[in-house]
């Protein structure tokens, strides 16, 4: 079983119920709806597919709704995308045109009074390249240094220029009361800057009497600069390189991934890393040399999660790419050294802390093959996987939220069970999940974890060691 887990971004390459099957079965834990594409009725489409493909195949998916945020979009081009060449002129028009291989519409007049000729633009994740020339008549005129092609509703960015937009746009709040009504695990919080971001997020989410887990996406140098305040208020990190790769020189951004994760897990949350890891085989059925690696060394830093996203929403081969990203992270975790011992981790929970660290430690004792928690909010799983443990962590919850949401948890496998009530229930319920997974066998033992007495819900407080009959 994998231990790191995969997002795919579902698109028109693999919307469809069939097609998320596919998905599924070639490794998918997370299921991510890019609100910036689509509108709302073809994303309850895509909701209620997944939600059905994930019931049918007996797995846990979760999903998560990734917001639009305080970004800057272009509009939509005549035959939907067009090729750009080094050294033209391109007009950005803040006056509504249909774009062109000369023009395309961007809706923000505020840029205006902020942009100067030799200032630098990008668009599409830092793809392309521009320096403006002159802005006149409500158009940013530029010269293309860096050429490719340009379809619609691209993002663009203007490194460290900040416009007077909200957090939470219009748009976005309606995208938050669909995420609640949906009950979907994850929102992915988009161009996160400060905690006060994430703070005003979560107000909105308690509006719509939603229960989300906040991902905050970081992907700006004001984001970077209050990492440690954001990873405190957030539930997990998704280190966005695309736009990162703008905002800061592109040679530093390993350094600050790694340095991310490492924050990230340190403080017991979760970390995603996103943009472009497999981003060829959004034209070939293989990938780079270069992006094998990219992905295993995220996975040899700790990653909770890859993810993949055109490669999986609008590319050629999607399917390949998500079997691909599985067989890179499976052979990558072959040769990774497990249950080392880790550096002294932010203590939050002074119980908790101390219940998932023994059981780390016992079950390496032990050679352990599985560590079983029974957990009803999902925490005790998530702060075992923390200490990264070679045993499979085996969570066992009656709570059909929780089961999806640790789609996202590293070296997590989500069970449901009927809610138990005893002692000698959970125990039996450990032995026969770890056997019918084929995690132990007779004679082997596990770490089991739970709550006495069993009636008390919400606390895990005592560890059994057992040896399967």
């Amino acid at each position: 079983m994998r231990k790191t887990k995969m997002v795919c971004t579902i698109g028109p390459s693999t919307d469809g119920y069939n097609n998320i099957v596919k998905l599924l079965k070639n490794g998918m834990n997370v299921a991510r709806l890019n609100m910036s594409h689509g509108n709302l009725e073809s994303h309850q489409k895509t909701l209620d597919a997944v939600k059905q493909a994930r019931k049918d195949l007996g797995v846990p998916c979760a999903i998560m709704v990734d917001t639009c945020g305080p970004e800057l979009r272009i509009g939509t081009f005549a035959d939907h995308q067009v090729t750009l060449t080094k050294g033209q002129l391109f007009v950005f028009s803040t006056t509504e045109v249909v774009g062109t291989a000369n023009e395309v519409y961007c809706g923000y007049p505020a840029l205006l009074d902020r942009l100067k000729p030799k200032q630098k633009l990008y668009a599409n994740n830092g793809l392309l390249e521009f320096t403006i020339q002159r802005v006149e008549n409500g158009k940013i005129v530029c010269k293309v240094d860096v050429g490719g092609d340009l379809s619609n509703h691209k993002s663009i960015s203007i490194p460290r220029i900040r416009l007077p937009l909200p957090f939470i746009s219009e748009k976005d709040e309606k995208n938050i009361e669909f995420a609640a009504k949906n009950d979907v695990e994850f929102i992915s919080a988009s161009f996160v800057s400060t905690p006060e971001d994430v703070k005003e997020m979560r107000e909105c989410i308690k509006k719509y009497g939603g229960r989300q887990e906040i991902i905050s996406k970081i992907e700006s140098a004001e984001g970077i600069a209050n990492l440690e305040k954001i990873i405190d208020v957030s539930d997990g990190i998704m280190v966005a390189r695309g736009d990162m790769g703008t905002e800061i020189p592109i040679e530093q951004i390993p350094a600050v991934q790694k340095n991310m994760i490492d924050r990230v897990i340190q403080k017991g949350k979760r970390v995603i890393v996103a943009t472009e890891m497999l981003e060829s085989m959004i034209y070939k059925r293989r990938p780079t040399r270069a992006e094998t690696t990219d992905v295993a060394q995220a996975i040899y830093d700790g990653t909770t999660a890859t993810m993949l996203s055109g490669e999986t929403a609008s590319g050629q081969f999607p399917f390949e790419a998500a079997s691909t990203m599985a067989k890179i992270i499976t052979a990558t975790e072959k040769v990774i050294a497990y249950d080392k011992e880790k550096p002294t981790m932010k203590h939050e929970h002074k119980n908790l802390d101390a219940i998932s660290y023994s059981a780390c430690a016992a079950a390496k004792s032990l050679n352990a093959k599985a560590i079983v928690c029974f957990t009803d909010k999902g925490k005790t799983a998530k702060m075992i996987s923390r200490f990264n443990p070679k045993a499979t962590i085996v969570a066992i919850t009656h709570n059909e939220f929780v089961y999806n949401d640790l789609g996202l948890a590293w070296g997590v496998c989500p069970v449901m069970t009927n809610e138990l009530n005893s002692l000698e229930e959970m125990l039996e319920t450990a032995e026969k999940v770890v056997k019918d997974l084929k995690l132990a066998k007779a004679g082997d033992t596990i770490v089991v974890t739970l709550g006495v007495p069993a009636s008390e819900k919400g606390t895990t407080n005592a560890i059994k060691i057992t040896q399967i009959s």
